[in-house]
């Protein structure tokens, strides 16, 4: 029932309001129509509103102080709220519907909003299960909101009034914080994860929400739950993850690796101890020392005589290490290394030259005289008379001489030698992988280093004696291969040669030629490279003569000398590395150096005539058609074999390759 008295104060009420837009009122409203007061705050507020058919009812507001329109919009919501009514917010005009139809409506386009209208929106959780936070805020919202889940995406969605809404929003997020339970991962070293499943739930100590399983292939137990009991797991866990006490021992022959060599590598890589047996235990000179084992119980000895190793080990990893030791036990590949030094040398010599004089009352007076290296001279000739001795003319060393009884005389020297050496050397040597080799084909020449002598009361030196030592002088040719994985050789490599001069030096000793190489190169399987080379060419004169006669027309030859020399050096150096990397590889190259060696032997060996005595066969017995022939017996003379006593043995036979 409504009042006239009380309409017509609201008439005039709301008549009154825009001209009191902005200013502050004061409100005291008892059973007034609830769309009355929608007309006063729209008044108040400048908005417009548009109201549900069921937006009915009264409203009693006691306001004795003004208030300003804000808060005049606020009583306004929570009046509606009262009256389970919201506001639909829209672009020029908001709508006033009850709350179990606003979810149906869609809003207005984004604007500044003042709050109290109908919101649906997406709460997204991150640690809790959607559908366990829906469970707790269901009874916290109004009968008329609407909550739905999306248990997969983690999703909340509400539909409620923008208060509410923040309410609920603030609350999810305090639920959705992160747990305390974790998931941690125990590797094992010793033990199995199964067993230690199986006695870790025997002991009951698992509280609810958390869980404890095994992962059979990374050998570790997995724990989900709260700090306190994965300490509690982790703490058992290392008093039962013990070494265990049961040990094998297995005896590996090695086929091609050294039994010390590969033991290193196996305690480096497994971590071990030991020690290296076989010399002193054959000899007789006492036991070898015991190997102390190491902390993860790993020993590895080195068994020399028989190359093998002796490997003691937890019963779960002997198999690990033996199959390394036989994975790492393969035949290496072997590496042919030829070599090629070639060297020519060509000395030229060159000499003329004229000398006289005489011999007056035992003196020498006038002449010409040349003391040019190599050649007789003019005072040789003068003491030879000087001596008494017969002089005479003819031809010496190049050189012709005549001297009279008056002892006037000369001689003509004139000289042309020319020296050439030519030196072919092709050394070859054989070699595995990684390892170093030499070959050395040389003298061993001594070669004075120091003298001394102790000298008495006499003039004759007493106890004298010389210091000697011994050098190689020679071809030698050190080498160490290693095959790349592309079949190149990287070749470490050395080479000397050296050889006697036939000169002497003032210390006494001769001197010797040394052409020395040290290189690392890289060459491909059967290729040839040169390592190095040498051209030399050098050429000298000398001229003497007498100033002023030696410039006379024809005459002026007979007061000149000279000599002239030239020479010239080639030297190269090339090499050809081969890998045989089986028996096959290896029998066909021994057959082609074989013949190559047949034929060279054949081609320097002394032709025989028939004559005799008879010419022995120095031709190579090795034709490398028949493997075994160097070791053959058959090519021993037999009429030979027929007159020794006691007999030679029989043939050396060998069994079909």
């Amino acid at each position: 029932m409504r009042f006239p008295r009380l309409s017509a104060l609201l008439l005039s009420l709301c008549m009154a309001l825009p001209q009191m837009a902005g200013a502050q009122l004061s409100l005291d409203l008892r059973d007034a129509s609830l769309r009355d007061f929608v007309q006063i705050v729209a008044q108040s507020t400048g908005r417009n509103f548009i109201l549900d058919d069921r937006v009915q009812g009264s409203v009693t507001v006691v306001a004795p102080n003004a208030v300003s329109p804000d808060a005049i919009y606020e009583i306004f919501l929570n009046v509606l709220e009262l009256n389970r009514l919201t506001i639909v917010e829209g672009d020029e005009t908001d709508r006033i519907v009850p709350i179990d139809v606003a979810r149906e409506l869609a809003p207005g386009a984004e604007r500044a909003r003042r709050g109290g209208d109908f919101e649906t929106r997406v709460i997204a959780l991150d640690n809790v299960p959607a559908q366990e936070v829906a469970e707790v805020i269901r009874p916290l919202l109004p009968g008329e909101a609407v909550l739905s889940v999306v248990p997969e995406a983690g999703l909340l969605i509400l539909s409620d009034r923008r208060e509410n809404f923040q309410r609920i929003s603030r609350l999810v997020d305090r639920l959705d914080s992160p747990t305390r339970s974790a998931i941690e991962t125990i590797p094992l070293r010793n033990g199995k994860a199964s067993e230690m499943l199986g006695v870790i739930n025997a002991l009951s100590i698992t509280p609810p929400g958390a869980s404890l399983s095994a992962d059979p292939r990374s050998n570790a137990l997995i724990v989900s739950g709260t700090p306190e009991f994965r300490d509690r797991v982790r703490s058992v866990v290392a008093q039962l993850d013990r070494p265990q006490r049961s040990f094998a021992t297995e005896v590996v022959r090695l086929n091609y690796a050294g039994a010390e060599d590969m033991a290193e590598v196996i305690r480096q890589s497994f971590g071990g101890s030991g020690t290296a047996v076989g010399t002193a235990v054959a000899a007789g000179d006492g036991a070898a020392p015991a190997a102390t084992p190491s902390a993860n119980g790993i020993t590895v000895v080195a068994e020399t005589t028989q190359n093998a190793l002796v490997i003691t080990a937890p019963a779960d990893r002997i198999e690990a290490i033996t199959e390394a030791v036989r994975r790492l036990d393969q035949r290496p590949d072997q590496v042919l290394i030829e070599a090629v030094i070639f060297e020519l040398s060509v000395d030229n010599f060159s000499d003329l030259s004229f000398q006289f004089g005489g011999v007056i009352e035992d003196a020498t007076v006038g002449g010409v005289e040349f003391a040019i290296q190599g050649r007789p001279t003019l005072t040789s000739l003068v003491t030879t008379v000087l001596s008494g001795a017969e002089p005479t003319g003819g031809g010496t060393g190049g050189s012709l001489a005549a001297f009279d009884r008056s002892g006037i005389g000369g001689f003509l020297a004139a000289l042309a030698s020319k020296n050439s050496t030519r030196l072919l050397s092709t050394p070859s040597i054989l070699t595995l992988n990684n390892r170093e080799a030499q070959i050395v084909v040389a003298q061993n020449v001594p070669f004075v280093t120091g003298s001394f002598a102790t000298v008495g009361d006499s003039a004759v030196p007493d106890q004298p004696f010389q210091t000697i030592q011994r050098q190689d002088v020679g071809l030698t040719l050190t080498v160490t291969p290693q095959i790349t994985r592309d079949n190149t050789v990287r070749l470490e490599l050395r080479q000397e040669v050296s050889n006697l001069t036939n000169s002497a030096s003032a210390a006494g000793s001769e001197i010797t030629a040394k052409r020395e190489l040290s290189t690392n190169v890289l060459v491909r399987d059967g290729h040839v490279i040169m390592l190095g080379g040498l051209l030399e060419n050098g050429s000298g004169a000398v001229n003497q003569r007498v100033p002023g006669l030696s410039e006379l027309p024809l005459l002026g030859r007979l007061f000149k000398g000279r000599s002239t020399s030239q020479n010239q050096r080639i030297l190269l150096v090339m090499l050809r590395p081969r890998i045989l990397s089986s028996d096959a590889e290896a029998d066909r190259e021994t057959q082609r150096i074989a013949e190559a060696a047949k034929r060279a032997s054949a081609y320097i060996a002394p032709a025989d005539d028939g004559t005799w005595p008879q010419q022995p066969d120095q031709a190579f017995p090795f034709d490398g058609a028949d493997l075994d022939q160097p070791f053959d017996a058959g090519f021993i003379d037999p009429a030979a074999r027929a007159r020794r006593l006691p007999p030679l043995p029989s043939r050396i036979t060998f069994a079909d390759r």
